[in-house]
């Protein structure tokens, strides 16, 4: 481990990431703490596991820049079944909510599949088990068991089409700074991001631009993008396509700072 578990904080902005070449190292590294080995796999096991199973949606947590941990859903679109099947915490960054976080972002994603009404979870009893932990998040246990494992079950009811929510339109800004400053570096970072564009359906428009002005306080590129409401930049953000992008640019990028806002309505709308 390195000392970024003594810097970070509850404040680290939590993510689910692509597990590829340049990060599959970091997640093998990755243990809980010696007395919840009984509970949870290996991340080696269990990417082992997802590799032989096509149902399998993982990602590598991470609290801001740093991987602190490992997801795993049972992703059955077609029988619109959804099952948490592996979460693990470094014990070096436990206690900080990056768990609870993760988890709440994996809800947000079986929210957008097919016929998503109930997330599955089960756990293995006994003291130091998950059960309170998701008993907090709202998982109530079934009264099954399966293999030994207590089955727990998150209702994720939806709203009847006959009263559907209101939508607030947002804005998404994004400012990024880059590693490397140079024109041919900022057109290509460019031209990623822009390659967004008409290929995830709530992202229902896209502006990216590159800075043009000699002042130091200046970013690199900016990107605007606007959604039709919360949920859908939600499903933006987990959208494999978004993802890929992100991969991109953690890997060119030296700062970013973001906005969210309401937009306004188009004049003569209410």
């Amino acid at each position: 481990m390195t000392n970024d578990s003594q810097s970070l904080t509850r404040a680290a902005h939590v993510s689910l990431r692509p597990i590829t070449a340049a990060n599959v190292r970091a997640i093998l590294r990755l243990k809980v703490a010696p007395d919840q080995e009984q509970f949870v796999a290996t991340n080696a096991v269990s990417l082992a596991q997802a590799h032989f199973n096509r149902k399998a949606w993982y990602r590598a947590i991470y609290a801001d820049e740093t991987p602190v941990g490992f997801i795993m859903l049972f992703d059955d679109g077609e029988a619109a079944e959804y099952f948490l099947w592996r979460l693990m915490i470094d014990g070096a960054y436990q206690g900080l909510g990056f768990g609870r976080q993760a988890v709440l972002h994996l809800i947000e994603y079986v929210r957008t599949r097919p016929g998503a009404a109930e997330l599955l979870v089960s756990h293995v009893p006994g003291e130091g088990s998950p059960g309170l932990f998701y008993q907090r998040l709202g998982f109530l246990y079934t009264g099954e068991e399966e293999d030994g494992e207590l089955l727990m079950r998150l209702p994720l009811a939806p709203v009847p089409a006959s009263s559907p929510p209101p939508t607030q339109p947002l804005t998404h800004v994004v400012l990024f700074k880059l590693q490397d400053r140079s024109p041919q570096q900022v057109a290509r970072a460019v031209e990623v991001v822009r390659s967004m564009a008409g290929k995830i359906s709530t992202l229902r428009d896209l502006e990216v631009g590159a800075n043009v002005t000699s002042s130091p306080r200046a970013y690199d590129l900016a990107l605007v993008a606007r959604f039709d409401s919360q949920a859908d930049l939600q499903a933006y953000q987990t959208h494999p396509i978004h993802q890929e992008v992100l991969e991109y640019l953690h890997g060119v990028m030296a700062e970013t700072v973001s906005v969210d806002y309401i937009s306004p309505a188009p004049a003569g709308e209410v």
